[in-house]
């Protein structure tokens, strides 16, 4: 019984011992991430140019400046004992293009009924025999014969009333025809 309440005891404290050090690493990783999107935030204050972009391999006047700031950085890591600069900074080049950057994300597609189509249900967009909901398929299809339309000259008058339905099968499918290349 003794030796149970022992282990029992050690347990505990090998949890406690695992716990503080497990909440230290994720306090660390918290805060660290934190400073390098408020760094790129700086950055991006600071720079007008697309800074997150420029590859170590340019030489421009763009890439002189913003290769000053990376020098800084990159001894102050060293002088901290990282060993991976390089790692950092790209993450850092990565939340300032983001925050300049947003991804916007495209409005859902519906099938006849209104229901969302998934993007797996969708299939690949240009491709024969691709799994695509109808909606889909008539949008990419009839889009298709309206840019080929547009781009001829002197069609059949039975084409050009055709293109007529096209374009109201279009409007018909919520399809705005400027966006249309």
């Amino acid at each position: 019984m003794k030796k149970t309440l022992v282990v029992a005891t050690v347990t505990t404290e090998v949890n406690d011992t695992l716990t503080i050090a497990r909440t230290a690493v994720v306090d660390s990783i918290t805060r660290g991430y934190g400073a390098m999107k408020e760094y790129a935030s700086i950055i991006n204050a600071t720079f007008a140019f697309a800074w997150y972009d420029v590859v170590h391999t340019d030489t421009s006047d763009e890439a002189k400046v913003i290769d000053v700031e990376k020098k800084a950085f990159y001894k102050a890591l060293r002088k901290g004992n990282h060993t991976n600069p390089s790692v950092v900074w790209a993450r850092i080049r990565a939340f300032g293009d983001a925050e300049r950057n947003p991804v916007i994300e495209a409005e859902p597609v519906l099938d006849d009924e209104g229901n969302e189509v998934k993007q797996a249900e969708q299939g690949e967009s240009g491709k024969d025999n691709a799994n695509r909901s109808p909606m889909l398929r008539n949008i990419e299809e009839l889009s298709a014969l309206y840019k080929f339309n547009n781009k001829q000259e002197n069609l059949d008058q039975r084409v050009l009333d055709a293109h007529k339905h096209i374009v109201q099968a279009l409007e018909a499918l919520g399809v705005n025809l400027s966006m249309i290349g």
